[in-house]
């Protein structure tokens, strides 16, 4: 059916793209730039139908942004008893403790951009971008206890406090800078050896990880 002339229909639909998906050793750059050509068809990475722009004229209003973040070890026995995972499960050097660890080493380590044509229109460390879902609470399984990735309620996302616009044929990117913590004197009994790099410690880890980005607003498009 060709689209009604004249006729728009506003839809709340999140736009989204990831930085990383799946299991194993990942080879994440830094200034990585999502919504671009790497993930457009795969609909498990991103939604997004052309790269850089939304598809048909469609024109959309950014009310906030989200940044997902899942971390899971798989050198764990109970993954052996399903999914066919045995043979991995033995190989697997990432424990659950550093699982944890990536919720504060990206979320204080790395840094997001919101571009919208050829302007900067939002940057900020990931943890003011909480997802509004996802791991909240305590462990007692490893010698880590707090994890999360903000608290799991639409309350909590970060809503701009003023709207995006994002016009029809206009590109957009997000881009994900990563900043390694620096050495500080000598550190406690040394010189400690090197920096600390939240984006080595994201590609070493070799269990389950995701890092999604989401803007997050008013989708307006013609009637079909």
């Amino acid at each position: 059916m060709p689209k009604l002339d004249g006729v728009r229909e506003r839809q709340h639909q999140p736009i989204f793209d990831t930085l990383t998906r799946g299991i194993g050793i990942g080879t994440v750059n830094n200034l990585t730039q999502l919504f671009g050509n790497a993930n457009v068809g795969n609909r498990a990475l991103t939604n997004l139908q052309t790269p850089g722009v939304l598809a048909s004229d469609q024109t959309y209003v950014v009310k906030a942004m989200r940044c997902a973040m899942w971390f899971q070890s798989l050198a764990d026995s109970e993954f052996a008893a399903f999914g066919s995972l045995t043979a991995l499960n033995t190989n697997v050097t990432g424990t659950n403790s550093r699982a944890e660890d990536l919720y504060s080493l990206l979320a204080y380590g790395a840094y997001l951009q919101f571009i919208a044509g050829d302007k900067p229109q939002f940057y900020a460390p990931l943890w003011y971008t909480p997802a509004g879902g996802g791991i909240s609470g305590v462990t007692t399984e490893n010698s880590r206890h707090a994890l999360s990735n903000g608290v799991p309620s639409q309350e909590a996302i970060m809503l701009l406090a003023k709207d995006i616009h994002v016009p029809a044929r206009q590109n957009i990117a997000v881009t994900i800078e990563f900043f390694p913590f620096p050495r500080l004197g000598n550190g406690q009994g040394g010189a400690i050896g090197a920096d600390l790099s939240p984006l080595d410690y994201l590609n070493q880890f070799d269990g389950a990880k995701l890092v999604q980005v989401f803007l997050d607003g008013i989708r307006t498009r013609d009637v079909q």
